[in-house]
Formats: C-alpha cells, structure tokens, sequence
C-alpha cells in the first residue's frame, strides 16, 4: 500500500486519500471473505501500473521520481525517511520577514482589488439560491395547510403549484451542493496558495 501511495503524491491530498481509502476497503474486504494479502494483491496487479493508469484518469502528469525500491507488491516497508511522503513536500522558505511582508502586503492589495469583489458575488448568488431552493422545497407545507382549513377549487390549483415550485426547489438543491462543494474547494485551495506564497512551504528533510 505504501507503494502506491507514493507513487500518486502527484495527486492532491484529496484525491490521493479518496484512492487509497478505495483500496484499504477492497483489502479489508477480501480479508473478510477469507483470502490472504497475496491473493489480494495478485488480484489488483503491479501497484505502480495502477498508479500510472490512476494518474492518467485524473490527467495527471506524473512529475518527482521516487526512489527505486519497486519489487511489484503491495506489502508495507520500513521506516526509512527515504520512503516517506513527506520526503517530496516543498522545502521551508527561508525569506526574511521583511520580504514576507511584501508577498503578504501584494496578496492582500490583489484579494481586495481583484479577488473579493467576485467572490462574494458568487456567495451571495449561492446564498440567494439556496434559500430559493429551501423555500421552494417547502412550499407544499403551505399547500396542504390550506387544503386542510380551506379546502376549495383554488386551493386545490395552489397546492399542485407548490408542488411544481417544490420540484424546482429539489432541482436547485441537487445542482447547488456540488457547486457549493465546488466553490469550497476552489476557496480552500486558493487560500492555501496565498500561505504558501507568502510562508513557504515546510521542511521535513534533515
């Protein structure tokens, strides 16, 4: 497994664990079912071919080059800092506070003048949305409650209308929650981004 795992540090962080956790559960589950670890990882194959079929189906491009310890299995290896993952994270910046300063300082001119006027465009149409889609999604409680204290032909006609406005609240939600994932995602990046430009990244090589 760990092989694997190394061999996709191209990927991000995310996606990486999405990948591995997708193989821990078919190892559990094979042990489950009674096969042993080398009938499992006969099954699944060369984990650095997987690794490269994973990479292109993400359309990433493989980059670093790990150390040659592939024997073409999937059992665990020692602790050797050679082997670990975070050997390939980014080494520590070493700029001077002062200059750090400076990055900061243009970061935050950029996000004020370019960045936060789009982004809370967009939060605000993602809240508008939502709470369209939520008022819309509720809007049959209305309509039976006036079925229930005045029950008549109008309110009849109204409480089908709450249901289409209910089917368009549904449909809002169910395209709303991958675009507020989405938008999450992208802000968590970008703001990741920001602390790297100005702090570096951390350093964990002797």
């Amino acid at each position: 497994m760990i092989e694997l795992k190394l061999s996709l540090r191209d990927l991000s962080e995310n996606d990486r664990q999405d990948v591995m956790s997708d193989y821990v559960e078919h190892f559990e589950n094979g042990l489950a079912q009674g096969k042993s670890e080398e009938q499992i990882a006969k099954e699944l194959g060369n984990p650095k071919q997987i690794a490269k079929e994973i990479l292109a189906m993400y359309g990433v491009e493989p980059k670093a080059k790990g150390p040659e310890f592939s024997q073409g299995d999937w059992v665990a290896f020692e602790a050797n800092p050679i082997y670990q993952e975070n050997h390939y994270l980014p080494k520590e910046n070493h700029d001077g506070l002062f200059k750090r300063l400076i990055k900061g300082t243009g970061l935050l001119f950029f996000n004020l003048i370019f960045v936060l006027a789009p982004v809370l465009t967009v939060l605000g149409i993602l809240f508008a949305g939502w709470l369209v889609a939520i008022t819309f999604s509720l809007l049959p409680l209305a309509g039976i409650y006036m079925l229930i204290t005045a029950f008549s032909t109008i309110a009849l006609f109204q409480f089908a209308l709450t249901i289409v406005f209910c089917g368009v609240g549904l449909l809002l939600i169910a395209l709303g929650y991958p675009l507020t994932l989405l938008f999450a995602k992208l802000m968590k990046r970008y703001v990741l981004w920001n602390i790297y430009v100005v702090f570096g990244g951390t350093n964990h090589e002797n």
